[in-house]
């Protein structure tokens, strides 16, 4: 059984690391290590019969890293506060309206097309970070598995959609981009937005916070309204 854990750890970075260079020869988000290295674990772990607890336990290294490189993202936050600040009005307003508008949008499409009143509030806490979105789910009596699906599913859109909508509509300003990303995909959309520059990061990982905050009011205030209405 030790044997196995080693093998399961070792094969994880290796298939992670080998997704990286199918995703530089092959750039987007199908072939991205995000996607490629969840699908061929999952591959893995049905061919050993390895149940997902038990290699959830032998990766907790990875999941700790997590918590190094989210603080890390606190590095251009602080370096760039000085522009942050200065448009402090015009991020607070726009992520006020970014979040209500994420809601409804989700609340609508998802009670349109039937998948039920559950669904509905589960969909809510969608466009903020995962942790948060499942803490959220349950306290406004959404289900949390369902909710994190909502939010891999946003996420992921956002980083495919992100390039083409700033094309489309002209964006290039860095805190714009920057915003677009954190309140449109999270924490990997603020991957996506260093790769921009360092402004660009700092203003996905501002997003991501003060959008979360924003969303949970939002959630806590237009919930009652929704399942009264529904």
């Amino acid at each position: 059984m030790m044997l196995l854990k080693i093998v399961s750890l070792i094969l994880t970075m290796v298939i992670y690391s080998y997704a990286k260079k199918i995703n530089k020869r092959k750039p987007g988000l199908l072939f991205s290590p995000i996607i490629l290295t969840p699908l061929a674990m999952i591959l893995f772990l049905l061919i050993i019969n390895l149940s997902y607890k038990d290699y959830a336990s032998i990766t907790i290294p990875f999941n700790e890293m997590l918590n190094v490189v989210t603080v890390a993202f606190a590095i251009p936050l602080y370096r760039n506060w000085s522009i942050l600040a200065a448009n402090w009005r015009i991020i607070l307003y726009s992520l006020s309206v970014g979040s209500f508008i994420a809601i409804l949008a989700g609340v609508l499409t998802t009670f349109w097309i039937g998948l039920g009143s559950n669904s509905v509030i589960s969909i809510i806490p969608r466009s903020i970070t995962t942790p948060i979105a499942v803490s959220l789910s349950e306290s406004i009596g959404g289900i949390p598995t369902l909710t994190a699906v909502f939010v891999m599913l946003t996420s992921f859109s956002g980083v495919y959609l992100g390039p083409k909508i700033a094309k489309f509509f002209s964006i290039d300003h860095p805190l714009a981009i920057g915003m677009m990303y954190g309140m449109g995909a999270h924490a990997l959309g603020t991957v996506k937005a260093f790769e921009y520059g360092d402004v660009e990061g700092a203003g996905s990982s501002l997003s991501n916070v003060v959008g979360a905050m924003i969303t949970v009011i939002w959630a806590f205030t237009l919930t009652p309204l929704i399942v009264k209405w529904m």
